[in-house]
């Protein structure tokens, strides 16, 4: 069940007034919001589930999640022009800092949406516009050991609690990341977003593989431009890119 009470207790959140929809078990919480979408839902909302069965990432890949443990919602918003700018990286830099308030661990992001510690993967980012609307959806692996990491992935996952040792009440963490998500949201200094994201990159200034197109391509990742492209330079050429897969 999703305990109401030590959600509210920390959420400080003023400017944005979610409406709360919890469900036991769903396939994929951004699948859900879109249905939701269409039935006319109260915005902002946030759909969040216990046991998503079926979740996606980005490139249509799928995203593992454990029964009780994972940390799996999203949030659906109406598209503001005058905010939206850099979602992506604002999105990111809020999870970040809610967890490190929550638990006091130091994450890092990989270029365009992966929430990463020690080189593993610890959480991914999916949003999605449609009609005016916004879905912005995140797993995050909290409370797993290494046993509940899919085989899949368990060579390039983990979790907070295989980090720290200790469990995680995924409704405080939810409202630490909300609450910092309405600050970093209604920033409009695109270099302070920039430069905050940049300090938290694994790989800022380091030589990457990136696959674009199905082509690999070599080259040292130099950071991201006003824009939210990441610029890379490629044997002495600085290149502008808003997709592709970075490995390190």
């Amino acid at each position: 069940m999703f305990s109401y009470e030590i959600f509210k207790e920390h959420l400080k959140s003023k400017k944005i007034n979610y409406k709360i929809n919890y469900i036991e078990s769903i396939d994929s919480t951004n699948q859900y919001a879109w249905e939701l979408i269409k039935k006319n839902i109260e915005i902002p909302s946030i759909i969040i589930t216990k046991n998503q069965t079926n979740g996606r990432g980005q490139r249509d890949n799928q995203w593992f999640s454990s029964i009780n443990k994972s940390l799996t919602f999203s949030i659906i918003i109406n598209q503001n022009k005058k905010y939206e700018n850099l979602l992506p990286l604002k999105v990111a830099i809020a999870i970040i800092e809610g967890i490190k308030k929550n638990t006091n661990i130091d994450c890092n992001l990989k270029w365009p949406n992966d929430i990463m510690k020690n080189n593993k993967k610890i959480g991914g980012i999916l949003i999605e516009k449609r009609r005016e609307k916004i879905v912005i959806g995140i797993g995050i692996n909290v409370n797993e050991n290494l046993k509940d990491i899919n085989p899949i992935v368990k060579n390039k996952s983990t979790s907070l609690k295989i980090i720290n040792n200790l469990s995680v009440k995924l409704e405080m963490l939810l409202a630490n990341i909300l609450n910092e998500f309405e600050l970093y949201y209604y920033q409009l200094n695109n270099q302070n977003i920039i430069k905050k994201w940049e300090k938290y990159c694994c790989h800022i200034n380091k030589n990457i593989k990136f696959y674009k197109n199905h082509k690999m391509l070599k080259g040292e990742f130099l950071g991201i431009k006003n824009d939210g492209n990441a610029i890379i330079n490629i044997n002495g050429k600085k290149y502008a890119t808003n997709s592709g897969i970075i490995n390190l």
